[in-house]
């Protein structure tokens, strides 16, 4: 009898928190604001190092003028070694 007591108990504990939750879950849903998806950020144009083939942003880049053209290094030994061969 008191077992049968308690597992009911138990049962209405779980069967309340379970509404609780629920009800919660619908009113979080009806006040949260939805934002409107970003628009996709521009593809960015990689450029390659042309001493070791390294792939490389241009932001980040390091960039020397060679003539009329600009080139781009991913490391300063790279930088070096094109100006070694070009010099």
């Amino acid at each position: 009898m008191l077992l049968r007591a308690v597992l009911e108990f138990v049962f209405i504990l779980l069967a309340v928190r379970a509404v609780w939750r629920l009800i919660g879950g619908i009113v979080q849903g009806l006040t949260t604001q939805t934002r409107a998806p970003r628009p996709p950020q521009p593809a960015v144009t990689m450029v390659r190092d042309p001493v070791c083939g390294t792939f490389v942003l241009p932001d980040r880049a390091l960039t020397i003028s060679d003539g009329r053209e600009r080139v781009h290094f991913c490391s300063p030994d790279c930088r070096d070694k094109y100006r070694s061969r070009t010099a």
